[in-house]
């Protein structure tokens, strides 16, 4: 019998990839803002009732991090009360459950990689909210897996490895005018687990497979710091950038960033179903297919 699959978020970043990838094996039904909203919990209950779903995959987030500090009512309603909605409507029709948190519910003081046993201690309200919404999903719905995710980047939205991609273009396309260049600065001390989202879907099938519960660490292998992928990046595909390195408080943010959110993925590793790749691995593969539009798209 084939699975029947809701996924909130469908249209977002990770959403996209786990429709498309989930729809080649199992019935999928993708949700978004338009459908119903996960602040509303009547609505959140109308609608997987009438999806019946045996899986749920909860992607759908407020994940902009410099806008959740001006916006702390919103995150909790979404990231918090939105989860534990979701969480009571899957314990309803008995559907198992799979919901993505954060690195952000760690503070980045520590220089070896974190992993799920250690205290959380977030930084920000997007941590913050995140995290109440692991324990809210955990007490609502005990048949959850809670994957926590980091420094993702895919084909859909916006994400740092895309915003490269385009920024290293501009300037080329601005070098071939022979207009004046100005350098790319990027942030060289916040070092974490940059993660491809067909990756992160890839692990979820199996988590999903081995009807696994509890929380798992689910990022790539290996870490770098923001500056260190970029220059991953223009150095993969050729692209001569002038690229420099930058301090996190020459940014300026609202929020602050921790400073390393490595992640081990110490639970999927013991459970034996561990599959993420090496972050270099994983972002060369992602890149293969784009050098030509890296170069002359602009």
């Amino acid at each position: 019998m084939r699975d029947r699959l809701l996924v909130t978020g469908a249209r977002g970043q990770l959403g996209t990839d786990l429709v498309a990838e989930f729809r080649r094996r199992a019935d999928v039904v993708g949700c978004d803002l338009d459908d119903f909203d996960i602040t509303d919990p009547a609505a959140v209950r109308q609608h997987v009732a009438a999806v019946r779903p045996t899986v749920v995959i909860h992607a759908a987030a407020f994940t902009e991090v410099d806008r959740c500090e001006a916006e702390p009512e919103r995150a909790i309603r979404v990231n918090a009360d939105g989860a534990a909605f979701v969480a009571e409507a899957c314990r309803a029709v008995g559907a198992h459950l799979v919901f993505y948190s954060t690195d952000y519910v760690f503070d980045g003081a520590r220089r070896t990689p974190y992993v799920e046993s250690a205290p959380p201690n977030p930084r920000t309200v997007y941590g913050r909210s995140k995290l109440e919404g692991e324990r809210r999903t955990s007490a609502a719905q005990p048949d959850s897996a809670i994957l926590r995710l980091a420094w993702m980047y895919g084909a859909h939205g916006r994400n740092f490895v895309v915003t490269m991609l385009a920024r290293g273009a501009e300037q080329l396309e601005a070098a071939r005018r022979g207009e004046s260049i100005a350098s790319l600065q990027v942030v060289d001390d916040q070092v974490g687990n940059p993660t491809w989202t067909r990756d992160v879907v890839r692990q979820t099938e199996i988590v999903l497979r081995e009807r696994l519960t509890g929380l798992y660490h689910c990022s790539a292998e290996g870490e770098t710091s923001w500056y260190g992928l970029a220059a991953f990046i223009f150095s993969r595909l050729g692209m001569a950038v002038d690229l420099r390195p930058c301090t996190t408080a020459a940014l300026g943010r609202p929020a602050p960033r921790p400073a390393y959110s490595s992640l081990e993925n110490a639970a999927l590793k013991a459970a034996g179903c561990h599959v993420m790749r090496d972050w270099r691995e994983a972002l060369a593969e992602f890149l293969a297919g784009r050098r030509e539009a890296a170069l002359y798209a602009v």
